[in-house]
């Protein structure tokens, strides 16, 4: 009896010709002596199998296009299948990789810890890495290591529990967050040493930048009796006492949208910015940044300094000016010419706690600002000139707005000078 009482599969023929499908089963009448066929037409079955075969196969192929690695382990962390960029990405082929525990995949020091989770897991279904992604190390079959995005997921599987685990290699996006982090480190820098227009334009082209600017406003700044006082001062001191004094002026320069040129030793040099085309206001600024700075000064001095209270002279003078960049390491945004003279003899002849300027600036800056004639003084490189000492300034409502929202967005420098009040010895 090689078919009497079995099934098979074979294929039917109908009237019409056409064939289909069949599960035949046979069987033997004793008493008669005939012979019974029963006849299943299996062509709706066959094609819901194929069907989800078709599926699977497209499933399967997509799993294999997909850009990340994909594992699926049992609950013993046994690989029971991966996709064709596990292999690529690893090094292992598919068959390398199945009925090899995951930890395969991880530095030694992961290992262990992944097979306990899992244990630990499957006692108390407490998820503590399912369904969330995290950055973990991950091991090639040549021993080297890469950074990547993991991703494990829990799947029901006909009573079974399967993991699938979803492996983004982040190598390149690392390193591109990485010069991207760079780039805008050396970008703020640039921007902290330069004035913006300026630092972008040194960016697109590093040669050499020298502008002549017909409306700029120049401003130095001199501590009284520097030289004597600090005759008396350790390096440490003094370092600490220019660094509270200038920081609280750097703080005004943000407030007021200046452009801080550099200090030499005790001499504070700041501009208003030196563009023809953004500059539309820099005169007045200048003059309320000086008249700020001696409120900045007060506040130190109300500090109690251990080496006494400070005083400065300010003066400003406005006019045409040659700008540039100057050489190629540690960049500076220098400036020369006839106004920057003459705002250093006015800083230079001026009064102790006094912002004398120069007789374009009273014309230039407004009538929102008081001065008062000091007289003709003969300047050095100019002759007799005269010259007026800037006393007070109206402040309009709008211009009280505008100064409240550039505190506002100064806010971590005013802690910073906050830190720097409570930061004594």
């Amino acid at each position: 009896k090689k078919m009497i009482g079995t099934l098979r599969e074979v294929t039917a023929r109908r009237k019409d010709g056409t064939t289909f499908p069949c599960r035949l089963g046979l069987s033997e009448t004793k008493e008669s002596g005939m012979f019974c066929g029963f006849i299943h037409d299996l062509t709706d079955e066959k094609a819901a199998e194929a069907e989800i075969l078709a599926k699977k196969r497209l499933a399967e192929k997509i799993i294999d296009a997909a850009f990340d690695s994909l594992f699926v382990i049992n609950e013993r962390g046994i690989i029971e299948m991966v996709n064709a960029t596990s292999t690529t990405v690893f090094g292992w082929t598919t068959e390398e990789f199945i009925g090899q525990n995951i930890s395969m995949i991880m530095p030694s020091d992961h290992a262990e810890n992944h097979n306990s989770y899992l244990e630990r897991y499957m006692k108390t279904r407490f998820k503590k890495m399912i369904g969330k992604e995290r950055e973990v190390e991950a091991r090639r079959k040549d021993g080297s290591t890469f950074p990547c995005m993991l991703g494990i997921s829990e799947v029901e599987n006909g009573g079974s529990t399967q993991y699938v685990g979803f492996i983004r290699d982040v190598t390149i996006q690392k390193s591109l967050l990485l010069a991207q982090a760079e780039r805008e480190a050396s970008d703020s820098l640039l921007y902290n040493i330069l004035p913006e227009h300026i630092a972008n334009r040194l960016k697109e082209d590093p040669s050499h930048i020298a502008d002549l600017y017909s409306n700029t406003t120049i401003l130095f700044a001199d501590i009284v009796g520097f030289t004597d006082r600090t005759s008396m001062m350790s390096p440490h001191d003094v370092v600490v006492m220019l660094n509270d004094v200038f920081s609280r002026f750097d703080y005004l320069v943000d407030i007021y949208e200046l452009n801080k040129v550099k200090t030499i030793g005790d001499c504070y040099m700041v501009t208003s910015i030196p563009s023809d085309e953004l500059e539309h206001d820099g005169c007045a600024r200048v003059c309320r940044f000086a008249l700020d700075m001696f409120k900045a000064v007060r506040a130190f001095n109300n500090t109690g300094p251990r080496h006494g209270q400070i005083n400065f002279r300010i003066g400003i003078a406005t006019g045409q000016v040659v700008a540039g960049v100057v050489g190629t390491k540690r960049f500076l945004f220098d400036m020369w010419g006839d106004a920057v003279n003459v705002a250093a003899r006015m800083e230079q002849s001026g009064l102790a706690g006094q912002i004398q300027v120069s007789k374009e600036v009273v014309e230039k800056a407004g009538s929102e600002f008081t001065f008062e004639l000091r007289g003709t003084l003969n300047i050095k490189g100019k002759g007799p000139m005269e010259v007026f000492i800037l006393k007070s300034a109206q402040e309009p409502a709008a211009r009280h707005s505008e100064i409240d929202r550039r505190k506002s967005s100064s806010s971590r420098a005013l802690r910073a000078c906050s830190m720097i009040d409570n930061f004594r010895d």
